[in-house]
């Protein structure tokens, strides 16, 4: 199985600049072997591209060493489906129930922030900006969602628009028994523009761990009550940052100058520690006091006079 890349409108005597195109290619690749890892597939993807006519590349699937191309029965195995699975979500390949990732620009406008969980199921329910819904695969919400699926669907499909002013079109043909050919066209450019500025939410697993009796101090900060992100110093070196402060009446303290947090005080906390994983393995860890349950202010020794 191929995908036939290409620009229609080039001028096939002109054709491109080798350096022009050839980062447009590369998110296209990386287009493919990003959702595969997003969406957990266990095989291996190599892509090469050659080109076949100015303007148009063949881009050859390569799958643990074997050209998926060459093997006849290859989707009828369980990485050919997973391929063409994998196609059918970007919306370079067509299936029963799957909208793909263009056909959710297309109905949000590109308002991809706008969309509610179905209770009781893995579906997403998409809202375009006239508020119609449209029910789709939990996998194709994370290629959707996801900012490096973002960054390489617009490179690969608005970026020719804006190096290659003669095109007209950018088009995907899958070479399968179907023949599908999915085309972009200067009509959908305003669309997956507006969903490449888009704020994504990207689907997350979240760690939520609280401790009692954590014994901090501070290390940076204005510590007034008006910042939301504190650093604080936990046993000997072990810096937390960002904190944030949710114990109100403590931040009513500080806010009102009562406290004035200085480096050696000592805060014993109830310490809420959460870390979030997304579909590319990045953990990140953020920290929030819950509640003050006692503050050490610290005094300077008394110098003691020697009277003699």
């Amino acid at each position: 199985m191929q995908i036939i890349y290409k620009l229609n409108g080039v001028n096939a005597e002109d054709g491109v600049d080798v350096f022009e195109i050839a980062p447009v290619l590369m998110h296209f690749g990386e287009l493919i072997r990003s959702s595969n890892k997003i969406l957990g597939y266990e095989q291996k993807i190599d892509i090469r591209v050659k080109p076949f006519r100015e303007g148009s590349w063949i881009t050859d699937f390569v799958i643990q060493q074997t050209q998926v191309s060459h093997l006849l029965n290859y989707l009828k195995a369980a990485n050919g489906q997973d391929l063409m699975l994998l196609l059918a979500f970007l919306g370079l390949s067509v299936k029963d129930g799957v909208v793909g990732l263009i056909g959710i620009i297309r109905f949000t406008k590109g308002f991809v922030s706008n969309f509610k969980r179905v209770e009781g199921s893995d579906k997403i329910t998409y809202i375009s900006p006239s508020g119609e819904e449209l029910e789709v695969t939990m996998a194709e919400h994370r290629l959707v969602q996801s900012p490096i699926i973002q960054n390489n669907y617009y490179n690969c499909t608005i970026t020719p628009f804006e190096k290659f002013p003669a095109t007209t079109e950018v088009s995907f043909t899958t070479t399968n028994d179907e023949n599908f050919e999915q085309i972009i066209t200067k009509e959908d450019v305003e669309a997956i523009e507006t969903y490449g500025r888009s704020e994504l939410t990207a689907e997350t697993e979240d760690n939520i761990t609280t401790l009692k009796g954590v014994y901090l101090k501070p290390k940076r900060g204005s510590y007034s009550g008006e910042e939301k992100a504190y650093s604080f110093i936990m046993g000997d070196s072990n810096v937390l940052w960002p904190v944030t402060i949710d114990d109100e009446e403590f931040l009513k303290r500080l806010h009102s100058g009562e406290i004035r947090l200085y480096s050696e005080d000592v805060l014993k906390v109830d310490l809420e520690i959460k870390q979030k994983k997304d579909a590319e393995n990045k953990i990140s860890t953020s920290y929030s006091i819950k509640l003050v349950t006692e503050y050490i202010k610290f005094e300077k020794p008394k110098q003691l006079e020697i009277i003699s």
